[in-house]
């Protein structure tokens, strides 16, 4: 499936399910991360479209509340779909 149609299914799913609950450009938006389902590594993460590091991500995912605006993060709101695949490289 294609980088898109994934990124316009999530954003769809988000305004579906109510969308945002506030917060601050920074806290609020969309995050994916793509890694190997057997090894965890990374291959890729966006946050609203734009890529960041795996630094950023880490960082973003520890946050407990946004440093802008101090929104509270609740992990367990999170939505977390899995999506796996073969491993003969024709899914990617």
């Amino acid at each position: 499936m294609a980088k898109q149609t994934i990124e316009s299914r999530l954003y769809a799913l988000e305004e579906a399910l109510g969308g945002s609950d506030g917060g601050c450009e920074r806290c609020r938006g969309l995050l994916i991360t793509v890694r190997d389902v057997i090894t965890g590594t990374l291959h890729r993460a966006d946050w609203n479209g734009e890529a960041i590091s795996e630094d950023e991500l880490i960082e973003r995912e520890e946050e407990a509340a946004c440093p802008r605006c101090g929104r509270k993060i609740d992990p367990d709101e999170f939505t977390v779909i899995k999506i796996g695949g073969t491993n003969d490289g024709n899914d990617r």
